[in-house]
């Protein structure tokens, strides 16, 4: 690491060098309280959750032969009450939101009167203990991995799901970050029953009673903010309603992370027709992988249905009988498949009432 950017100031701006420590150098985890309870008439008792606490970051510097004034610039830099983005060189595509958490703590080993060296000790508190991704995927065709540090599962551009349209009763959402996060949904349009959307990869789901509809204001759109809960009316920017629960029943939509690689390569085993054997090349196979798409150029697409670690070895169907390279590159993925159902007689089926005029899905991938 060579310095690190606070509310848009970077070290090298104040003259201070930062020596980072081992906890810098592997990103260690945050402390976390597990919320569970002793049950009198059973065995052991029952977990609920678990939260992470405020992430700490204690970061040294140093600094040969700053003045007066310099210093005073790194004091009012991190001074209490302000607050801004912590964003280190080593890992750019990443961000925490943070607050000073104590005052910086200094010591000089050299001191002429005019210009000081030494060391300070700046401490900052992350009260959402997550980085967030600056983006969700590659920009460029061919793999990038900043620096060399492959921290999170980014996808090409190319590589990554198609977005929802008016049409769609079900669609994928890729999450390159460590963390799940919130689905925030946002449509417009018209259903005489209840819909739901509802992720297969973890259960959770959204209901919506009703879309809305006020005389001289249309389209009119319906948001649903999948990390907060928070449901708003608006159209064109304009905020009509804020939390219109008649509208949203109850629930949101958690995105549980994803693995991924772009430009894997592959060597065909065996198999014919359906059935496929590939020895993927360079990408470690685990347990994770069941249940991945690997898709092959532009019309392959193989489901992942056993792997074996020991020999880097996946076992997977295709939908149609395909005739498969004998080697070559592709692109392995995991998703969260979101459908959208109607809720008829009681029951969730495909919807048939639904009548979409605008539908758009965002996210903020998040990283430990």
């Amino acid at each position: 690491m060579t310095g690190f950017t606070y509310n848009g100031v970077h070290t090298d701006e104040l003259g201070l060098y930062y020596i980072p420590t081992r906890d810098d150098l592997w990103f260690a985890d945050p402390e976390f309280d597990v919320y569970d309870s002793d049950i009198d008439w059973k065995h052991g008792g029952v977990y609920y959750d678990s939260k992470a606490k405020v992430r700490t970051f204690t970061l040294k510097c140093y600094f040969e032969e700053i003045d007066v004034a310099r210093r005073q610039a790194i004091k009012e830099w991190v001074k209490r009450g302000t607050k801004g983005m912590l964003i280190f060189d080593d890992m750019p595509f990443i961000y925490w939101n943070v607050r000073p958490g104590k005052i910086p703590v200094g010591n000089w080993y050299l001191d002429n009167n005019e210009t000081h060296s030494g060391t300070v000790t700046i401490t900052f508190n992350a009260y959402e203990p997550f980085g967030y991704l600056w983006r969700k995927s590659n920009s460029l065709p061919s793999h990038e991995t900043d620096g060399g540090n492959d921290y999170c599962s980014f996808l090409d551009a190319d590589d990554m799901p198609a977005a929802p349209t008016t049409s769609s009763t079900n669609f994928e959402i890729y999450n390159p970050g460590t963390e799940a996060c919130g689905l925030t949904i946002d449509i417009c349009g018209s259903t005489s029953n209840p819909i739901r959307f509802f992720n297969e990869a973890n259960g959770t789901y959204c209901v919506i009673g009703s879309l809305p509809s006020v005389s001289g204001q249309t389209p009119l759109y319906l948001k649903i903010d999948g990390d907060t809960g928070k449901c708003t009316v608006h159209t064109s920017g304009e905020v009509i309603t804020e939390n219109g629960y008649a509208y949203h029943d109850k629930g949101v939509v958690r995105i549980e992370p994803n693995v991924g690689r772009s430009g894997v390569s592959f060597i065909n085993g065996a198999g014919s027709g359906t059935e496929y054997q590939l020895d993927l090349v360079g990408y470690p196979v685990t347990s994770a992988l069941k249940g991945a798409t690997i898709l092959i150029g532009n019309n392959i697409k193989l489901t992942v249905n056993a792997v074996s670690a020991g020999t880097n070895r996946v076992w997977g169907t295709t939908q149609s009988a395909i005739t498969m390279p004998a080697s070559g590159t592709c692109t392995i993925r995991t998703t969260n498949k979101i459908l959208i159902e109607e809720k008829v007689s009681g029951n969730w089926t495909t919807p048939s009432t639904l009548n979409l005029s605008g539908i758009t899905v965002d996210y903020k991938p998040r990283a430990l």
